[in-house]
């Protein structure tokens, strides 16, 4: 193919294009696909599906569980945990787990892994309470 018959060519192809796009938003078929708020209504209670507004209560009990929330909303109790070399993020989970420092030991370590924070566990002795939000508790660990 030479250099005209090329451009030529793509001439074509972009003039379809153009005449295509042209018809199609010029005879509004595009505009209505997004049904409003009540006919979205209607049409899920035509399909069977019960249709509510969410009540302040549930709006209160669904919440997303949020890690850096306060874990334990109680008197705070302290708890010593001492570092040693070689020892596992799961380990640490494990003991704070059993201090009632944190409730799921799975999840702390999740986070941990997660946000890399396991990698930077230092050694030494440090002073965490129960009222510790999971980041709380990672900084004072990896400081």
């Amino acid at each position: 193919m030479n250099k005209a018959r090329l451009q030529g060519l793509s001439v074509g192809i972009i003039f379809t294009t153009t005449i295509f796009a042209a018809f199609y938003y010029g005879t509004d078929k595009f505009e209505g696909t997004t049904p409003s708020a009540e006919e979205a209504k209607e049409l899920l209670v035509k399909k069977g599906f019960v249709v509510t507004l969410p009540t302040e209560e549930a709006k209160k009990t669904v919440q997303p569980k949020d890690p850096d929330k306060v874990l334990m909303e109680k008197e705070a109790s302290n708890y010593t945990i001492k570092v040693k070399t070689n020892m596992t993020t799961a380990e640490i989970a494990d003991l704070l787990s059993k201090e009632k420092i944190i409730d799921d030991a799975a999840e702390f370590e999740a986070y941990m892994n997660d946000r890399d924070f396991s990698k930077k566990i230092q050694i030494g002795e440090f002073v965490v309470t129960n009222n510790m939000t999971y980041r709380q508790l990672a900084n004072t660990l990896t400081h």
